[in-house]
């Protein structure tokens, strides 16, 4: 396999020590990282097979993007003013009902162009929608074969009173779910891995989706095979009406409360928003080592409000940070999201110093790998760690001077500013191509075609009219 050499950048290692080596360089071979240190230790270039002059260049570990739906890019732009109880009801749900398998493989090539683009390397995929064989190979397969790694978590549901069409029983969906597991987690070199999403917050809960045997049955294999699993909780407006206090006060608990009482909140568990957790939810999520997976522009758009995540950081929980689907804000740009967090975070205490650039980045990397279970694998710049790296050109007027170049990138520079992007030391992105597709101009106008006709099919076309507003 190809030796790769990383000469004269600005390397942010994020290991356990924190190094910065402003004039660095990394050596791969294969896919693993073999050294990494200052120029003046680096190996001569001409025992590599390539070399990569990131001079100018901020190289980092791959951001990790912790919450994602891929199929929500093919309606960006759509969804303005919509509270999320509103959203949910009026355009997620009738739009998911037309997705078939073309529309989830052309989505998932697109969503895995715009993060590679942006200098993401692995993402969490969030299933919200019922997958068969069929959308699950044409969700997970045009990502790998675009280079980029992904954990897929495949839904669990079956027929319960408030999905009485769905076609499997508990046993059965159990049983499928596992087959799927064995079939896909570890595929494509390892690039593709498996995760579960179990939906048991009390919004879900009071519809009839999940049900408590379903959590528990659930929990159990997940445990069993070591799997991470996803959860949106303690989201919503803060109504009476229809959002969050609504159902905390017919339940009489939050949602961390409820997995507490089951027994069954643990390092397993991904819970995704908690913008209304209350300061006990983050004490018992502390205690048992679950992470908080916080989607700041996401709320924000949706007038959601502000996650306590700076607390959450500070009580001792693993904070990481993702975009949500590009149809909740239309950016799946982790740059963007470093930078909001620490602005957001800012203003939720009036205090500047709750967020650094340098948290605010560990959240990306190897926060996220640690949420994933895969910090022995990926999340930092470490000899024997896979080699997903990614590398961003700071020569930018808008960047400027470059005093403190961690901080100008991610106040001033854009996910966009990606010059070369590597996963398990394949150089699966450079200057603006994919090197394992040279077919994305037609993915884009066929994403752009068939999201028009689910629109339509959805009748939701009056949402391509702008919305001015006095």
């Amino acid at each position: 396999m190809a030796r790769t050499l990383i000469a004269n950048g600005h390397v942010i290692c994020v290991d356990p020590a924190r190094n910065i080596f402003s004039d660095g360089f990394i050596a791969i071979d294969g896919t693993d990282i073999v050294a990494v240190g200052p120029t003046a230790q680096m190996p001569p270039a001409n025992t590599f097979d390539q070399v990569i002059d990131a001079g100018g260049c901020l190289v980092l570990p791959g951001l990790i993007n912790m919450h994602q739906h891929h199929w929500y890019t093919l309606f960006k732009g759509l969804a303005d003013g919509y509270l999320l109880e509103d959203w949910v009801a009026n355009f997620l749900l009738p739009l998911s009902r037309q997705l078939g398998p073309e529309a989830m493989r052309v989505s998932s090539a697109i969503a895995a162009m715009e993060m590679l683009a942006t200098g993401t390397t692995c993402s969490f995929n969030h299933s919200v929608t019922t997958t068969d064989a069929e959308r699950l190979a044409a969700s997970i397969e045009p990502q790998c074969e675009l280079g980029i790694r992904q954990v897929y978590g495949k839904e669990l549901r079956c027929k319960t009173p408030g999905n009485p069409d769905h076609p499997l029983s508990l046993e059965e969906s159990l049983a499928a779910f596992e087959e799927e597991y064995r079939r896909w987690h570890g595929a494509h070199k390892g690039l593709a891995r498996f995760g579960m999403v179990i939906e048991s917050n009390a919004h879900w809960c009071a519809a009839g989706m999940s049900t408590e045997d379903l959590i528990c049955r659930g929990y159990d294999l997940a445990k069993a095979l070591d799997l991470r699993i996803s959860t949106h909780i303690a989201s919503g407006t803060f109504s009476l009406e229809k959002g969050f206090l609504k159902y905390l006060r017919e339940t009489g608990r939050t949602d961390v409360r409820y997995l507490m009482q089951l027994g069954l909140l643990d390092r397993h568990w991904l819970l995704i928003h908690g913008i209304h957790n209350t300061e006990l939810d983050l004490e018992q999520m502390a205690s048992v080592g679950a992470t908080l997976v916080y989607t700041p522009t996401s709320e924000a758009i949706r007038g959601g409000g502000i996650t306590p995540a700076a607390n959450a950081s500070r009580a001792g929980i693993n904070v990481a940070l993702g975009t949500d689907g590009p149809m909740v804000d239309y950016s799946v740009d982790m740059v963007e999201q470093m930078k909001a967090c620490m602005l957001m975070q800012h203003v939720r205490h009036l205090d500047p110093t709750r967020i650094s650039a340098e948290r605010a980045l560990e959240m990306a990397t190897i926060n996220a790998a640690k949420a994933l279970g895969l910090e022995n694998e990926i999340g930092s710049l470490e000899v024997g760690k896979r080699a997903d790296i990614a590398v961003f050109d700071l020569r930018k007027p808008y960047i400027g001077v470059l005093h403190r170049p961690l901080s100008n990138f991610i106040c001033a520079g854009k996910g966009s500013d990606a010059r070369v992007v590597l996963v398990n030391g394949e150089i699966v992105y450079r200057d603006g191509k994919f090197t394992r597709s040279s077919d994305t101009d037609r993915l884009s106008a066929e994403a752009e075609r068939i999201g028009a006709r689910l629109i339509e099919q959805a009748g939701l076309s009056h949402r391509f009219v702008p919305a001015w507003r006095s």
